[in-house]
């Protein structure tokens, strides 16, 4: 009668472990920022940008060149678009893609750099596939109702 018992409490266990570590494990915690994403300037039209997003949802984007929109910005992200975040990062496994991709040889290339949930991601050269992760931060930052600031 105790090993039915205690697999269930396995079982459990192994459960509530699994639920942890999905896309929960991305979600704002603290009170430090959440998300930085940023792309880096390039010899042609790539865009320039950095997106903060506090862990209360606060989010401050400052587009430069070929960036919409253009300037100093403030907006809300609600726990939809974290949750959209979450699930992407946890789908495309970003913490364990976390790292410097990079070449310092090569000089023309722009970069893309994510800070996530405390993990970091530095992709310059041959970085790894997160192109998910990266298409969702872009769809939400244009369609980010974004009032004009002076942050």
């Amino acid at each position: 009668m105790t090993a039915p018992y205690a697999s269930w409490w396995t079982i459990t266990a192994l459960l509530f472990t699994a639920g942890c570590a999905g896309p929960r494990q991305y979600l704002p915690k603290g009170d430090d920022t959440w998300l930085v994403y940023e792309r880096t300037p390039c010899f042609g039209p790539c865009p320039v940008f950095k997106l903060e997003v506090s862990t209360d949802g606060t989010a401050w984007f400052h587009g430069g060149r070929n960036a919409e929109p253009n300037g100093h910005h403030l907006a809300t992200w609600g726990n939809e678009e974290r949750q959209i975040v979450a699930e992407k990062a946890y789908g495309v496994r970003f913490k364990s893609k976390a790292g410097r991709y990079d070449n310092p040889l090569i000089t023309d290339l722009p970069a893309r750099h994510i800070l996530l949930a405390g993990c970091d991601l530095y992709d310059r050269f041959e970085g790894p596939n997160i192109d998910a992760l990266y298409t969702a931060l872009d769809s939400l930052i244009s369609t980010t109702d974004w009032i004009p600031s002076e942050h």
